[in-house]
């Protein structure tokens, strides 16, 4: 979904005009950004952002598998849902009859 997505269906649901929706989208986008880079970025019944580093590895060009690259450590963002979240997952995919 995109920002501009977002913003309509706020505007739908809070009664505000596009723009408006699309500058507080934005903001809360722009918050969101600026604590995950802090480190860790936590929002009740939703879930947890955190900041997790790669291991190093060693790769390899499939054309030449006789040359190794090594491949540094990298910053990746993780998300881990809130059980609330996880558990409303389930029970819609369930009721979807959906699985694995």
């Amino acid at each position: 979904m995109q920002r501009i997505e977002i913003a309509r269906r706020v505007s739908d649901q809070c009664g505000l005009l596009v723009p408006h929706a699309r500058q507080v989208v934005d903001c809360v986008i722009d918050l969101m950004r600026q604590e995950i880079l802090k480190g860790e970025f936590y929002v009740s019944e939703f879930g947890q952002f955190e900041v997790r580093w790669s291991a190093p590895m060693v790769g390899r060009n499939p054309l030449k598998p006789e040359v190794e690259i090594a491949i540094p450590p990298r910053p990746k963002v993780h998300f881990k849902p809130s059980k609330e979240l996880a558990a409303a997952v389930i029970k819609t995919l369930a009721a979807k009859g959906l699985k694995e």
